[in-house]
């Protein structure tokens, strides 16, 4: 982690602080276990529950794209993706063979950015809406391999002194034939007469229940024609053992390569696919990339700071640490859990955020984040606020992130340790373990 100003004995003086502005109408709310932490407050405006993503302002709809005051950008986003498909042949205008169900389509709209918030692209993709898929019709196996290797990679790679850049393959699921057969129903924008034909489906594409699969096996495929090998480990990790050895990082469309020699992999690649040369890598799983001579810095203030608007909370006090000191959490009686309920809060969503964040890049928050997510089926206003004290310390440590120094000798060291039955409910033990690279 990187360091930080406060110190450890300020630390320890945390206390949860709530807003005083924001108050509950509903004089029946139940009193905590701990009356350290006051009950009548109980949630910070907050904006809409909705998925938190970079792409706030796109349209929801093909007709919120034609509505919308950048009608002419989304207009052009939509043409170019038809004009790619077409390119790609990734389907045929057919009538309907009978005993097949139409897929129906939606266009998703995104604006893309990079890893300083600027707007780059205004793209739109045609999904097909897989949930109207017949299972052992339309889609047989549909798993696909995610990587979980990244952060020890960048940590070995970094430590050999070798480049680490990323590459972007371009429309990469209309690149990947269909063994199933597949009917879409003739999409908006595209001037056919919806009564009388219908797409079969020659390539995956955004939405399908196989695409993913349908794009990660022909990917393999060439990869191990250039002498490529897949990790066993990780099925996303791919390395070429020669005179200049190349590791690669597979994450759909998004490839990390770690390399003393890039140029040749790159040119390899782009003459089977159509790429954007990203150079050293910025931005990969909503992760920034910083490079400096000495270390790469990984972080994710743009995401933390994404929550904090969404929850109403960039202005909220700051706390030192993620969990209130010797504060239990403890499971929900019928009657919290049907209170909390009235207050229409996505918990799930909530508490799948930080605990996206505390896998990424910000172990400090593992333990806070375990306590909340033990009750997602029944939480309760005491559970809330322990969300609530997780965004305050995320507050005030934005900045903070993962170190990986460069050319240094490294070694695995491991820790693991345990309470003592310090869960109070059942008595049952904690236990938490640490892996990481140190300097030898």
């Amino acid at each position: 982690m990187t360091p930080e100003a406060d110190t450890l004995d300020e630390i320890g003086t945390a206390t949860l602080e709530v807003v005083d502005e924001v108050h509950s109408s509903d004089p029946t709310l139940p009193q905590d276990r701990s009356d350290a932490i006051p009950t009548n407050v109980l949630l910070y405006p907050r904006r809409p529950q909705v998925l938190v993503t970079l792409e706030d302002s796109a349209p929801r709809t093909f007709k919120g794209a034609r509505k919308s005051p950048e009608k002419e950008l989304w207009v052009k986003a939509i043409k170019r993706e038809l004009s790619s498909m077409a390119m790609l042949e990734v389907w045929d205008v057919v009538e309907l063979d009978p005993g097949f169900k139409l897929v129906g389509t939606t266009w998703v709209c995104k604006v893309k950015k990079d890893h300083l918030g600027k707007i780059i692209e205004h793209k739109s993709q045609l999904c097909a809406q897989g949930f109207t898929q017949p299972a052992g019709v339309e889609f047989g196996q549909t798993y696909s391999p995610t990587g979980r290797l990244l952060r020890s990679m960048i940590a070995f790679a970094l430590a050999m002194n070798l480049e680490f850049h990323q590459i972007d393959i371009k429309s990469a699921f209309l690149n990947a034939p269909l063994s199933e057969t597949v009917y879409l129903g003739i999409p908006q924008a595209l001037e056919l007469d919806i009564r009388l034909y219908f797409l079969k489906l020659k390539k995956a594409i955004y939405g399908l229940k196989q695409a993913s699969l349908a794009w990660y096996n022909p990917l393999k495929k060439w990869l191990v024609t250039v002498c490529f090998v897949s990790c066993i480990l990780d099925p996303c990790v791919f390395y070429q053992r020669r005179e200049d050895p190349i590791w690669l990082y597979v994450h759909v469309d998004d490839i990390a390569i770690f390399g003393s020699n890039l140029r040749k992999f790159k040119n390899k690649v782009s003459k089977e696919f159509d790429i954007k040369d990203v150079g050293p890598a910025n931005l990969m799983l909503s992760i920034k990339v910083s490079h400096s001579p000495k270390y790469v810095l990984l972080y994710q203030q743009h995401f933390t700071e994404s929550l904090l608007d969404l929850y109403g909370m960039l202005d909220c006090n700051t706390v030192l640490t993620p969990l209130v000191p010797n504060k239990h959490v403890c499971p929900a009686s019928e009657e919290e859990a049907a209170l909390f309920k009235k207050l229409n809060v996505n918990y799930r969503s909530a508490i799948g955020s930080i605990k996206y964040l505390s896998t990424a890049t910000r172990p400090d928050l593992s333990f806070a984040v375990s306590a909340p997510s033990q009750y997602p089926e029944n939480p309760e206003i005491l559970h809330w606020k322990v969300f609530l004290n997780v965004m305050k310390y995320l507050k005030g440590t934005q900045s903070l992130g993962l170190t990986y120094p460069r050319g240094i000798n490294i070694g695995i060291s491991a820790y693991s340790d345990a309470d003592w039955g310090n869960f109070w409910v059942s008595q049952r033990s904690v236990t938490g373990f640490l892996a990481s690279s140190e300097v030898v």
